[in-house]
């Protein structure tokens, strides 16, 4: 399957999702892109915030919250003891304190898989503070998506080749599957649940 790659990024961290519901609003319900799409901050710190859709799986990343359980343990600990030296309210404030510190230097052990390929083309196209709408899908899905962004956000297109596909599925492989959306199924089902 062909694929491309859009990146439409804006000026500030919200632009993206302001633009995105503009845009879906003009696509119309059955428009498949809104569905395929993900969406980027990089903030001014250099931290990436992906959420949503990406060639198929669903990343939730955030690199601002990456904690270290053993750091914050060896901090607590260290403080604790160092508190201790200051008495009941120091060892209080030591704990505190250690665990704070140790969670942040600490070497981070999350078991979230994160996209690190993506991650990394995508910091060197958005730059600081600024937001992105992605999609990776077919041409003409890529298409329909453009048309409804209009002129909004500066607009970067490529097509994939089958290593670059290759490269970014293995990248996303610990990542879930997205789901494609409601079904017919599911809403009569829910709609069956509301008026009982």
């Amino acid at each position: 399957m062909d694929l491309d790659v859009a990146l439409v990024r804006f000026d500030g961290r919200n632009a993206a999702t302001d633009a995105f519901y503009a845009a879906s609003g003009r696509a119309g319900p059955d428009a498949r892109w809104v569905r395929e799409i993900g969406f980027v901050e990089h903030h001014h710190n250099d931290h990436l915030v992906l959420r949503g859709t990406f060639a198929g799986h669903y990343v939730d990343m955030e690199e601002g919250h990456h904690v270290s359980e053993s750091g914050t343990a060896a901090g607590f600990a260290g403080g604790m003891v160092l508190g201790a030296l200051l008495g009941p309210a120091g060892m209080a404030a030591g704990m505190i304190a250690g665990a704070a510190i140790g969670s942040q230097v600490g070497e981070p052990n999350e078991t979230d898989p994160e996209p690190e390929v993506l991650a990394d083309r995508i910091r060197d196209a958005v730059p600081r503070s600024g937001s992105a709408i992605v999609l990776i899908a077919p041409p003409s899905d890529v298409d329909e998506m453009l048309a409804a962004i209009g002129d909004d956000g500066e607009v970067l297109r490529r097509s994939l080749t089958a290593e670059e596909v290759a490269a970014l599925q293995s990248s996303l492989s610990e990542t879930p599957a997205a789901s494609p959306g409601p079904t017919e199924e599911g809403e009569a089902a829910f709609e069956e649940s509301e008026s009982s």
